[in-house]
């Protein structure tokens, strides 16, 4: 699974890096409309008589940026107040805990569309918006683990020691959450491509970028349906489909691997 998971990530990855490379043509070179797939356009042309192909190799590029950069904000977002919650007491606990739970309960995609529609269609919007409203899942998985992780010996010697609260928190139960975090940032990659995708088929997304999933929606706009271009159309959720896919089995591999270290301790233990 890590291995097919990391293919396919290395073909977008370069096609990140290096879509000139990979592009059979440039971004906005034009040919005749509605060409079929043939070898001159392996997935032929749209209505404007752009290369397919080529916009698929493009618009990975700013999906996978607009992924990634969401998923780390958030992910910095969830950790910070999951940590927070987790380990402090009282009051200050309780509070972080009910702006967990009120995300919670927030429906995430409508509410971004409203946001959308309100700050603006631009690719710094639409990660701000995908970033801060997916960090709650982060948030209350750190906090169950800084919780199991209070409890234990080594955190209570530090409280006997007289070691601050911040340093217990940043210093030695942080590093213990990597396992955590690392699983919970790679499938929040994948859950923010996917939203920014429907974001950018209902028409929220930066009109100025190319994404899979403006393509989807200019595909639905403008007839590929009715013309049969259904390459235009199927494509780009195929890409999206593959990445999550890859996403998922690094997760399950790094899940497993986790499982089979804890399960030694526990064995030597």
């Amino acid at each position: 699974m890590l291995i097919f998971g990391a293919g396919i990530l290395l073909v977008f990855g370069l096609f990140t890096l290096f879509p000139d490379i990979f592009a059979p043509y440039a971004l906005k070179e034009m040919d005749r409309a509605w060409l079929p797939c043939s070898s001159a356009h392996l997935l032929g042309t749209n209505d404007m008589g752009y290369d397919i192909l080529t916009e698929l190799i493009f618009a990975s590029r700013t999906t996978l940026l607009i992924g990634l950069a969401a998923a780390l904000i958030s992910l910095a977002v969830g950790s910070a107040l999951g940590l927070l919650a987790g380990y402090l007491a009282g009051w200050k606990s309780g509070l972080m805990d009910a702006v967990i739970q009120i995300f919670l309960m927030i429906p995430m995609l409508p509410m971004a569309i409203v946001i959308a529609a309100f700050c603006g269609k631009n690719m710094f919007n639409i990660i701000l918006i995908i970033s801060l409203l997916g960090w709650c899942g982060t948030a209350r998985t750190v906090r169950t683990r800084t919780m199991q992780l209070k409890q234990t010996p080594f955190v209570e010697m530090l409280v006997i020691l007289g070691i601050s609260k911040r340093q217990i928190m940043f210093r030695h139960i942080l590093p213990n959450l990597r396992e955590v975090v690392l699983s919970r940032y790679i499938m929040s990659v994948a859950r923010c491509m996917m939203l920014e995708a429907t974001l950018s088929f209902l028409g929220m997304g930066d009109p100025t970028e190319v994404t899979w999933g403006r393509m989807i929606n200019l595909a639905y706009k403008r007839g590929g349906f009715t013309k049969g271009a259904y390459n235009w159309l199927v494509m780009p959720g195929v890409c999206i489909a593959l990445i999550i896919i890859a996403f998922y089995c690094i997760n399950h591999y790094l899940e497993a691997k986790t499982s089979e270290v804890s399960g030694a301790q526990s064995y030597l233990e």
